[in-house]
């Protein structure tokens, strides 16, 4: 049978293996016969294509998390036209494997798997600190382009899943047409979109769930007190609001974390776990480390070397034990081989409202706009060369061999050296506050005192659970 033919074999036989799963989930079937099936065919996946770090825990990292996905989106009942957007579109994808074939041929490496777009900087919120309090209607991408990146990921990469950023989504209106119309128009891709969740009522519910494409990742920073500090007095309680919504209409939704010094401790605290995944019914957390970049920046909010190994800790105890998942991109950049950035195999590119092109969201130089590639004649693989993606990738194959993954991010964890890539390759800051920053001497000493302090609690962990093995 040729390679082909098997996996698009393989592939049927887990679609229907996963259906079973969804409709059985609640039963006694499902707990005891059916998900530890499940789970030995995870840890089977994992043997068989382990990816381009293998060291024993890095692959035991990938299967507690692998776990957890799976049991999160099994445990809350997925609508049945959700689970085969997820099973059939975004994970199984015969035409993934095709792309992958011909963009590899080309290229010499395997093509990017998403892209990070958002088409607004508006936003209804004032949150302290936030860029989208400066927005106005022009701050918007242009829906042409907005929906031809999408289509053209489709067509040169095979890829069909898309995270929604903003400022807020919601608001973004383009000719008469809005976010809810780029949904519907791509029905066989899948859409996480971060949103404040203040806009979201019944009617929008209703229509999350019969598109059946789009998973809403609602921002908290912790509980009432917290979030209320940053967002708003009231905000809490329409958060809330929002989620017993989604939760009644069927949308499978989770919360979306900035994780500071301040609120390091709450955020993987019981009562915030109980709480949010427990009563409300999230299904998944995304964790993003504070990166003091755009307006009122504050290099001593970025959580500390010490809380940072100490939120590594509690977010696996949450993983392994409580099979949640709880997605933190710095302390599990095991999970994803490291910084997933600038087009590299598997990872994405960020478009904002500008459009232009940054490696990643928290990377804000740009090293073109989709305007200028668009105008040009060219698509989004003419994206993939350009000297700021390259270098950057370079250093993430590198890096592979030679690097310790809980330190994965170029412009978090490796400043200097991030910063070295943006002035060799004029990249453009994303606004003036980020245009100052890489001037500054003194920002730049504050980054590489943390990134050096940090490697000195990093490393050994790095050589002792992940290199040789030992358990935690």
């Amino acid at each position: 049978m040729k390679e082909e033919s098997k996996i698009k074999l393989n592939n049927l036989l887990v679609s229907n293996l996963l259906k079973i799963a969804f409709a059985t989930a609640d039963t006694v079937f499902f707990k005891k016969i059916l998900f530890p099936v499940i789970e030995k065919g995870i840890r089977s996946a994992i043997d068989r294509v382990p990816g381009p770090v293998t060291w024993p825990g890095v692959l035991e990292d990938k299967y507690y998390m692998l776990r957890s996905m799976a049991y999160s989106s099994l445990k809350l009942g997925l609508s049945s036209r959700f689970a085969t957007t997820v099973v059939n579109k975004a994970i199984l994808s015969d035409l993934r494997m095709k792309k992958e074939i011909e963009f590899r041929t080309k290229f010499g490496f395997d093509p990017p798997g998403f892209m990070v777009i958002s088409p607004a900087k508006r936003c209804n919120l004032r949150c302290r600190g936030c860029y989208a309090n400066s927005a106005s209607e022009k701050d918007q991408l242009d829906y042409k382009i907005f929906t031809r990146v999408i289509e053209e990921m489709r067509e040169f990469w095979g890829a069909r899943f898309v995270t929604v950023s903003g400022g807020e989504p919601m608001m973004y209106r383009w000719n008469g047409k809005g976010i809810l119309d780029i949904y519907k128009e791509h029905p066989d891709s899948l859409f996480l979109m971060y949103t404040n969740g203040t806009m979201i009522n019944d009617k929008v519910a209703r229509k999350f769930y019969d598109l059946g494409n789009i998973t809403p990742a609602i921002s908290v920073e912790g509980m009432q007190t917290v979030t209320e500090q940053r967002r708003g007095k009231g905000v809490f309680e329409k958060i809330t609001r929002a989620m017993e919504i989604l939760k009644k209409n069927h949308v499978l939704f989770g919360v979306s974390i900035t994780v500071t010094k301040d609120n390091a401790e709450e955020i993987v605290s019981d009562e915030f776990i109980d709480y949010y995944f427990d009563k409300l019914g999230a299904g998944y957390a995304w964790v993003f480390h504070y990166m003091p970049i755009g307006r009122d920046i504050d290099p001593d909010l970025i959580p500390t070397p010490d809380q940072r190994v100490m939120l590594w800790e509690k977010s696996w105890d949450i993983v392994k034990n409580r099979k949640i998942m709880f997605v933190d991109f710095w302390n599990h950049g095991p999970v994803s081989d490291g910084c997933v950035s600038a087009g590299r195999p598997g990872g994405y590119f960020y478009i904002d409202w500008q459009a232009k092109v940054y490696p990643c969201v928290f990377f804000p130089y740009a090293a073109t706009t989709m305007n200028q590639i668009y105008d040009n004649g060219g698509n989004l693989n003419d994206l993939i060369n350009l000297p700021l993606y390259s270098r950057i990738r370079d250093w993430q194959f590198k890096y592979w061999k030679e690097g310790d993954l809980l330190r994965p991010c170029p412009i978090r964890d490796h400043y200097r050296m991030a910063k070295k890539f943006v002035v060799e390759t004029s990249a453009m800051p994303s606004d003036e506050g980020t245009a100052e920053i890489i001037k500054d001497p003194v920002y730049e000493k504050k980054m590489d005192k943390y990134d050096r302090e940090l490697a000195k609690k990093t490393t050994p962990i790095w050589e002792d659970i992940y290199k040789h093995g030992n358990r935690r």
